[in-house]
């Protein structure tokens, strides 16, 4: 599978401008009203040359991709399950339970995670059919959160047209909690895929936080003088590397790969939209109901529009009510329309057109990044394509813990927002 980490070693950082508003004219259109309507041994999957190259389910991609799972997994290759284990549980991997006196490398553990997501059973087909019939594709992010996640789990429940839909749960953390509420669903298609490179398996190596790494705001001269791992990468801003939140990029780039080079492929999921959620998310009834109105009259209210966003950051709801029916066309700027994005393949496609501007490290980043420095990489299509969207003036989902991974604290909208 293709592990396209995106970042740069040496801290720089080259935006094209946003679009200009002349590149479309922010407008309204009218919506017709709303209807809420055991022992465990390792297991080897394939070589990565086989997953990345010959698997038919996984396309040929460019070398840079294969380049940086090879350095990444050389980095791997000398590190052993004992170095992870003391501070995280790990008990529910395969590997935990092998032969105390066996080795397991960092490769190995890689690629038993490897095998486990080309294995995983997909859950309820019986009940509502084949995965090629899927006429969306849901994907959550998922850390460790299970109480917000039980809210987006029962929203969804609810949500007309989900039963149409396959969701992908995708994880950087393995904990029983969140498995038992996954696997109990029963409402719609469901698999689960797991981030390899995660903390909860690398808590003390790269891609974790190395003991040498540099501390967060020490500065450059003081990290050169100190010489620490890292020193000579900082971000743009100054900052070193902080691995919990890279590894949000990471693991957001990762899971887009696997589920458009493979999962796409191998299902011939060619025509199905694309709806990215996270576990704090709270979706309405009528979501899908909306955004399937919203793609069959595309050309009509934005044909140039390729990303339809049912997340918006309204300020006030003094005017819900007489903006209920409306969408609003808009250049694209992330901070306002990274919620709830919904889009195909062809997009994704010029998205990861962009990869050769952002991977040029071959390992994954050494820097913080997170929306400006892998999703905000679709403005290198500023130059070379309309990329646009379409948002909705109400939104379709709501977010129940709004944060920012640029901060060091978590704003918490009340125990109202839960209730």
């Amino acid at each position: 599978m293709p592990y396209n980490f995106h970042a740069s070693e040496n801290g720089e950082r080259k935006h094209s401008p946003p679009f200009e508003t002349s590149d479309i004219n922010e407008r309204e259109v009218d919506l017709p009203k709303r209807r809420f309507g055991l022992f465990v041994v390792i297991m080897r999957g394939p070589s990565t040359d086989s997953i990345l190259s010959e698997t038919p389910s996984f396309p040929a991609i460019p070398d840079i991709i294969i380049r940086t799972t090879k350095e990444l997994e050389a980095d791997l290759v000398n590190d052993s399950v004992a170095d992870y284990g003391s501070e995280q549980d790990i008990s529910l991997w395969p590997f935990h339970r092998a032969n105390a006196n066996m080795t397991i490398s960092g490769d190995e553990i890689v690629r038993s995670v490897d095998f486990l997501n080309e294995n995983f059973e997909f859950l309820n087909l019986a009940k509502f059919g084949p995965i090629e019939d899927a006429k969306i594709v849901i994907i959550v992010q998922v850390h460790n959160r299970p109480n917000y996640l039980a809210y987006l789990i029962e929203s969804l429940r609810h949500t007309k047209g989900i039963d149409e839909a396959l969701i992908v749960f995708s994880h950087d953390i393995n904990v029983t909690p969140v498995n038992e509420m996954i696997r109990n669903i029963s409402f719609a298609r469901v698999l689960q895929i797991y981030y390899p490179y995660n903390m909860q398996i690398f808590p003390h190596v790269f891609p974790g936080q190395d003991p040498k790494d540099c501390p967060e705001k020490m500065g450059k001269n003081a990290a050169l003088s100190s010489k620490c791992k890292n020193a000579e990468h900082p971000d743009k801003y100054g900052n070193y590397r902080v691995a919990k939140l890279t590894q949000v990029k990471h693991h957001w780039w990762w899971k887009m790969n696997y589920v458009f080079d493979g999962v796409f492929d191998r299902y011939g999921l060619t025509d199905a939209w694309v709806l990215l959620l996270e576990e704090d998310h709270y979706v309405v009834p009528d979501a899908l109901h909306v955004l399937h109105n919203i793609i069959q009259n595309r050309n009509t209210y934005c044909e140039k529009c390729e990303i339809i966003s049912l997340g918006f950051y309204l300020k006030t709801f003094s005017a819900y009510g007489l903006n209920i029916a409306k969408l609003g066309a808009h250049p694209w700027y992330s901070s306002k329309h990274n919620m709830g994005m919904a889009f195909r393949r062809e997009t994704w496609m010029k998205v990861k057109a962009c990869a050769e501007v952002s991977l040029r490290s071959p390992k994954p980043s050494k820097e913080n990044g997170g929306w400006g420095d892998v999703r905000d990489h679709a403005l290198c299509l500023a130059n070379t394509y309309p990329l646009n969207k379409t948002a909705h003036m109400i939104p379709e989902l709501l977010e129940l813990m709004q944060s920012s991974v640029h901060l060091s604290t978590a704003k918490v909208v009340g125990t109202a927002a839960l209730e």
